[in-house]
């Protein structure tokens, strides 16, 4: 017996700019201290600065490596 299974993708018609994405990053409170640091410096901020930001934000800190800055 066969089953046929089918996918719907769901697409917006406008497709956000790179400025785009980058604006609403920085306006993210948890991905901007990572994001600025990135577009400043390839140095990862120690633990003492991360330390008094957001659990979300320590999540990135300790994904920095896997982060890259694409058009950016």
């Amino acid at each position: 017996m066969e089953t046929d299974i089918s996918v719907k993708a769901l697409t917006t018609e406008d497709a956000w700019s790179s400025n785009e994405v980058q604006k609403a990053q920085l306006e993210d409170p948890a991905i901007r201290p990572i994001l600025e640091r990135k577009l400043n410096s390839e140095d990862r901020p120690s633990w003492q600065e991360i330390a008094p930001e957001s659990p979300a934000t320590k999540r990135y800190w300790a994904l920095w490596d896997s982060l890259h800055l694409k058009d950016g």
